[in-house]
């Protein structure tokens, strides 16, 4: 088989290009051709996370448009993904999570009558507006895979309540806890990398007071949550409680609320988004994460990093079972009084809720089984939960 038709791998946001590289990778060091698509979903993060991870798209649909609803975007990539579905005839289509690009790829390949594998299946919080529209589009692809690879056991429950048959569910923990151990393996191995993460970021050496790392973009907290996260955020470093970094999303109206609260305020640091090295190294070096990113949640518990999520509700509750993560109410009395009660808390060792680092090769090794190639079979999974 792997001198026939390719895999097709499609990635268009920043999570799927973490997510997907170490999949990617483990694909082709077991032989299997593997062409990667781009759909320009995120053109300002993508790109930068798959040169990262030393990936380079092969085809780019180059579908950004500014302002696009979900429905526009969903058009524009199933109308110039299909195209290549037909051009390529691959054996396989492998998309990621829950975003728009990952959606129009399975329907693409429906059409097309390709199977599909779906990474990072069964995530539910089981309320369609939370998150909106990621909750509908995780929904919308598990009836059009073949292959569902959930990264918890909490997920293959919510495939086979849906009716997905167990033969073709596979726990396999979460391969962005892949990416993260990969990432710092780097950080450890290369000093030069850590004293430009110092250079780039001078203010965290620098800090007296605890260093909060705080990320915002979900589009549900646009609007008087953010608001209310922003004073919460304004208000810790008002009262010389934490200095508290914000990597803002390119999102405009992220940006836009952000800065009207928070530019110029002492012991408050707004800085672009950042690559995943970067990251990494900041969360190494906080001692509370304040998120509404899904990434995020499942990485901090492997840093021994708490974190409070800044959502209703959450698809990742392995999180909060293992106590490495507490919902908080998007309140800024709320989420000012959870961030005093967990720093007063002793740092958490390392948990993974989420994964051993080992899913890419359990991944690649099912899909080389599925495809009829005779391979050693991959890691057993011992921690994910």
């Amino acid at each position: 088989m792997r001198g026939r038709s390719p895999l097709l791998a499609v990635c268009g946001t920043r999570p799927e290009a973490i997510k997907l590289a170490p999949v990617i990778h483990a694909l082709r060091e077991r032989g299997q051709n593997v062409v990667l698509v781009a759909t320009g979903q995120h053109p300002d993060l993508a790109p930068v996370m798959l040169r990262e991870a030393g990936l380079t798209p092969d085809i780019d649909l180059a579908v950004n448009q500014p302002g696009a609803t979900p429905a526009q975007l969903l058009a524009a990539i199933l109308t110039y993904i299909s195209p290549v579905f037909a051009a390529y005839r691959p054996q396989l289509a492998i998309v990621q999570g829950d975003t728009v690009s990952a959606l129009a790829a399975a329907l693409g390949a429906a059409y097309a009558r390709v199977p599909v594998a779906h990474v990072e299946a069964g995530l539910r919080t089981g309320d369609a507006e939370e998150p909106f529209p990621e909750e509908m589009q995780r929904i919308l692809v598990a009836p059009l895979a073949s292959l569902h690879f959930a990264p918890t056991c909490r997920a293959k429950a919510a495939l086979l309540r849906e009716g997905v048959a167990a033969t073709q569910i596979h726990v396999t923990g979460n391969s962005g806890i892949d990416a993260l151990f990969h990432t710092i393996a780097r950080l450890k191995a290369d000093p030069g990398l850590r004293a430009a993460m110092s250079s780039r970021f001078p203010f965290v050496a620098m800090a007296k007071r605890p260093l909060i790392l705080a990320t915002v973009h979900r589009s549900e907290n646009i609007g008087p949550r953010l608001h209310s996260i922003a004073a919460a955020i304004a208000r810790l470093a008002g009262f010389c409680e934490a200095e508290i970094v914000v990597p803002m999303h390119p999102n405009p109206k992220v940006q836009t609320q952000l800065r009207e609260r928070l530019n110029g305020l002492q012991g408050i640091h707004l800085i672009s988004a950042v690559d995943h090295s970067s990251m990494v190294w900041l969360m190494q070096n906080s001692h509370l994460l304040l998120t509404d990113s899904g990434g995020l949640q499942e990485e901090a518990p492997s840093l021994g990093l708490r974190t409070l999520v800044l959502r209703t509700t959450t698809e990742r509750m392995e999180g909060l079972t293992s106590g490495a993560a507490e919902l908080v109410d998007l309140s800024a009395d709320s989420i000012v009084g959870a961030v005093r009660r967990t720093l007063s808390r002793p740092r958490m060792a390392p948990v993974h809720p989420f994964g051993d680092g080992q899913a890419s090769e359990r991944i690649a090794a099912i899909i080389d089984e599925w495809l009829g190639v005779r391979a050693e079979p991959g890691p057993l999974l011992s921690e994910t939960r």
